[in-house]
């Protein structure tokens, strides 16, 4: 999933994949990770548009369909659920250097902390990283 997030990901093609049935599926990647993999998919999207909104200037919808989405609609409400912003908030919150915010809490990142700009300091499997 990590390698294609733009591919339309089912629980019954990752079973597939992984040679195992789907409720086995959930139960190894929930006990992996600590969440689902359409959940963790669905962060790791949200993740990736963050990174593409603040890079690039590519439009909300070009976005969206790049990690997966087809409507941009429903990548909005997804990254809003997530990030607490809609994609136009966060993209405008970063283009004022001065005002930095973290994508998963919405608190202020000091300037220079450039690990912050990812939200925590966990990667997707709850490590630590720097």
């Amino acid at each position: 999933m990590q390698q294609n997030l733009g591919h339309p990901w089912s629980i019954a093609e990752l079973a597939r994949v992984a040679h195992v049935s789907g409720s086995h599926l959930m139960r190894l990647f929930t006990e992996e990770i600590g969440m689902a993999p359409i959940a963790w998919l669905t962060r790791r999207r949200v993740q990736e548009m963050a990174r593409l909104l603040r890079e690039t200037g590519l439009s909300i919808l070009e976005i969206a369909r790049q990690v997966g989405w087809r409507d941009r609609g429903h990548a909005s409400e997804q990254f809003k659920r997530i990030a607490g912003a809609t994609p136009t908030q966060y993209r405008a919150r970063q283009d004022d250097a001065s005002e930095r915010h973290c994508l998963w809490c919405g608190q202020p990142i000091p300037a220079g902390d450039t690990a912050a700009e990812i939200g925590d300091r966990r990667n997707l499997g709850g490590d630590v990283t720097m």
